[in-house]
Order: structure tokens, then C-alpha cells, then sequence
């Protein structure tokens, strides 16, 4: 009998400074992720959606701090029926916010009893009063917000029915966001990917070790589709401890990264048309 005497190869270890779950360590992983991109000239792109707006407060304006500060486009997820002018005001005096569609009153139709994931566009409503709200919510929000708001639709929850999307397919312009990696809906979407919160446990920040690797799963897709934006989810009124740390170094690293393109949700709804009309052949 012939055994193999070849000497078992360890994989190497990465520097103790670069391994764990700290901001040091997060930036390291990043930095040689977006490198990879950098040396064979090719772009990341980002977007940053926030959900829940209704009026200002004290967790908003850190937010558009944080975009005024870095030069990064917020697309804020604004809920039309209780939206306030104190809201409408404020955002004019910031340079790069838009403003995008959040359901109606974010109220959940579903039933909780049987199991149902909450959604305020399910399927238990009928059609008739989906399209009344749709149509007095876009109202409201292009009357408050004007050329800043952005006809893409983002449903609370992330969840929303089929029959629900032919109703925004009747709009004519309006495009989708919710938080899912397939495209299984006939219409423009723009999807986001990273949500930061950690839901069921004081929703505090889910660990720089965690958004390493869910970034890292999407910039590894990204090797093989460099077009598709990776969205980044954040939810101001209900950031727990760590949330804004997390932002301020994230958004310091890529902004300045040469490999990375921080867009508007209006730049891709318009990108996202596009390739909507060249993939349903309507050229």
C-alpha cells in the first residue's frame, strides 16, 4: 500500500487585525473587494433607500447629514396620507434627496392570527381600493415634494401582490422596490439588498461581520454583472445602537473609493426602463 506523504497544505490565515467583527476589519474586506473591481476598470454601483418618512426629526436629519456630507444621493421612502409639509420644506434645502413612493399609511391588511405576513398591498384588498389609494397618494406627494418625487413604488414590507403590480403597470412610469434579489415582476425594478438593522433584537446594527458578508455576497455577483446596483436599506426612525457608526464608515470608504458610483433612485429608474424596454423588446 502507497500512502500520499505530501505535506497537507494550511490555507493562510488572514492578519489578526483583518479578522473579526470590527470596523477595521470590515474595511479591509471592503477595500480589497472594491480593488478587484478598480484594476479591471469597472464600477460598483450603489443606492441608499430609507423608508418610513413622514416628517422631520432628530434621526432624519442624521441622515441628510450623512448625504450632504459625503455626496451621496438618498432616496427617501416617504408615506404619502400622513406626509407633512414641515417634510416638504426641510427637503429643499438639501441638495441630493428624492422623494419615492411608500404605500399609503403603511397599515398591514394581513392576518396575523393564520400566519400572514404583514403587507398593505396584498392580495386581501381588492383592486378598486389599491388604485384609489395609489392614485391619492401620488397626488399628495408630487403636490408636497414636486420634481423631487420619483415614481417608483415601494410597498411596505417589501411585500406586494401581482394583481397590485398591474395596477403601477397602468400608471405608465412607475418602476418597483422591494428587497429581493429576483426580478419575477414585469416591470422596472430597483432592488435593494443590505438592510442593517438586526429586527428581533432591539433593533440594533447587525454586526460589522454580518454586513460584511452579505456586501460580499453581492459584490461577488457583481464579478459576473457589474451593472446591476447594489441597494443599501436603512430605516431612520427605528436605528438602534450602531446603526449610525455603521453609516458614517461606510459611506467615508465608499465615497471615496474609485471603483464605486453612488446613484439617485431617479438615475436608475430611468437606467432600469431601459433595459426594461430592451429585454421586452420595445426598442
Amino acid at each position: 500500500m502507497i500512502f500520499n506523504t505530501a505535506p497537507v497544505i494550511k490555507p493562510i490565515r488572514e492578519p489578526g487585525n483583518f479578522a473579526g467583527n470590527h470596523l477595521g476589519a470590515f474595511e479591509y474586506h471592503l477595500t480589497r473587494h472594491l480593488n478587484w473591481f478598480e484594476e479591471r476598470g469597472l464600477t460598483v454601483k450603489f443606492w441608499w433607500r430609507d423608508d418610513d418618512a413622514v416628517s422631520t426629526t432628530p434621526a432624519l436629519e442624521v441622515l441628510l447629514e450623512f448625504s450632504d456630507q459625503f455626496c451621496i444621493p438618498l432616496s427617501l421612502a416617504v408615506i404619502p396620507e400622513p406626509a407633512t409639509e414641515a417634510l416638504a420644506q426641510r427637503l429643499k434645502k438639501t441638495l441630493d434627496v428624492n422623494v419615492v413612493h411608500h404605500g399609503w399609511q403603511h397599515k398591514n391588511y394581513q392576518r396575523k392570527s393564520r400566519g400572514e405576513k404583514a403587507s398593505e398591498f396584498g392580495w386581501r384588498r381588492t383592486s378598486k381600493e389599491m388604485a384609489k389609494e395609489l392614485a391619492e397618494g401620488r397626488k399628495i406627494l408630487q403636490n408636497l415634494f414636486g420634481e423631487r418625487f420619483v415614481p417608483l413604488f415601494v410597498p411596505p414590507w417589501n411585500r406586494i401582490a401581482p394583481h397590485t403590480v398591474q395596477l403601477l403597470k397602468e400608471q405608465g412610469d412607475y418602476g418597483l422596490s422591494t428587497f429581493t434579489w429576483i426580478n419575477h415582476f414585469r416591470l422596472p425594478q430597483i432592488q435593494s439588498h443590505i438592510d442593517i438593522i438586526k429586527w428581533k433584537k432591539n433593533k440594533g446594527f447587525i454586526g460589522w461581520e454580518a454586513v460584511h458578508k452579505r456586501l460580499e455576497l453581492q459584490l461577488c455577483r457583481r464579478r459576473t454583472n457589474a451593472t446591476e446596483p447594489i441597494g443599501l436599506l436603512t430605516h431612520h426612525l427605528d436605528h438602534g445602537e450602531g446603526c449610525s457608526g455603521f453609516l458614517a464608515g461606510f459611506f467615508k470608504l465608499t465615497s471615496a473609493h474609485p471603483a464605486v458610483k453612488w446613484l439617485s433612485s431617479r438615475e436608475l429608474l430611468d437606467e432600469a426602463r431601459r433595459n426594461f424596454c430592451l429585454a421586452s423588446g420595445r426598442v
